[in-house]
């Protein structure tokens, strides 16, 4: 039986677990980042103006950003139908649907850049973002491009890990016999490479990769990968971690032939 390495938040990690032995592989798992919740006052400033119906969008980047919201209070009835809601991709889509807010919006290239494309129109409109403090500069400066007033929400930090676990996940993967490595954000990606320098074997960990199959699940984990001169051979086109484990599934299946 072939191994496959995740890198998965901690709550998602047994489920993850189960997608991957479906596939008929066995799941190496850790967590590389601690999520951390921010309570901030813009909070309250956010409630106020969505009370008033003076949020025309709202944007939600991941599926922990939306399950927090729910935890601060965020529910459908506090939602305008004036306010339309904006989900980064089908991760935070279906977190949204499961607290029971609505979606109205998804681009079509799951990434800040597909946001900002599918929003047109929007100089004037008022425009709430709700994420972690790591998300991508290019969502705001182009909302802001486009005649937008843009107001941001930081509602958790991301905490890099590199612990026993995260260190006997990396050393496995260097030394054994993994087939497959997948990631699922940018921050795990550059946790993975953190806690393998500050192992001494990031050159090592990079060399053995290229003879693996490393999967990412969206353009923006493809491009943190590249940026560490590690060549990404499974994309879903759906940012799903399902759609990735089956495109990984497929090239290893490829690869045997």
């Amino acid at each position: 039986m072939q191994t496959l390495a995740i890198i998965r938040p901690d709550r998602q990690l047994e489920d993850s677990k189960k997608v991957v032995e479906a596939f008929g592989y066995r799941a190496l798992a850790t967590s590389m980042v601690d999520i951390t919740p921010i309570s901030g006052s813009l909070w309250s400033t956010f409630l106020d103006d969505l009370a008033k119906g003076e949020v025309d969008y709202l944007i939600l980047t991941s599926a922990n950003g939306a399950r927090i919201c729910a935890q601060l209070g965020l529910n459908a009835a506090s939602i305008p139908k004036s306010t339309r809601v904006v989900a980064i991709g089908p991760a935070t889509r279906s977190a949204l649907l499961k607290e029971q807010l609505r979606v109205d919006l998804m681009p079509s290239e799951y990434s800040s850049h597909g946001i900002v494309r599918t929003l047109s129109n929007i100089a004037g409109k008022k425009i709430w973002v709700l994420r972690s403090a790591y998300g991508s500069s290019e969502l705001i400066q182009g909302l802001k491009k486009g005649g937008a007033a843009v107001n941001e929400v930081v509602l958790y930090t991301l905490k890099k890990l590199c612990g026993p676990l995260q260190r006997n996940f990396i050393l496995e993967v260097t030394e054994g016999d993994v087939a497959g490595v997948l990631f699922t954000s940018a921050m795990t990606v550059k946790a993975f490479f953190d806690c393998a320098d500050l192992m001494g074997t990031r050159d090592r960990l990079i060399a053995r990769l290229a003879h693996q199959l490393v999967g990412a699940i969206g353009i923006p984990t493809a491009d943190a990968l590249r940026s560490y001169n590690v060549e990404v051979d499974a994309l879903p086109k759906d940012a799903t971690f399902s759609a990735l484990v089956s495109v990984a599934h497929a090239a290893l299946k490829n690869r045997a032939l």
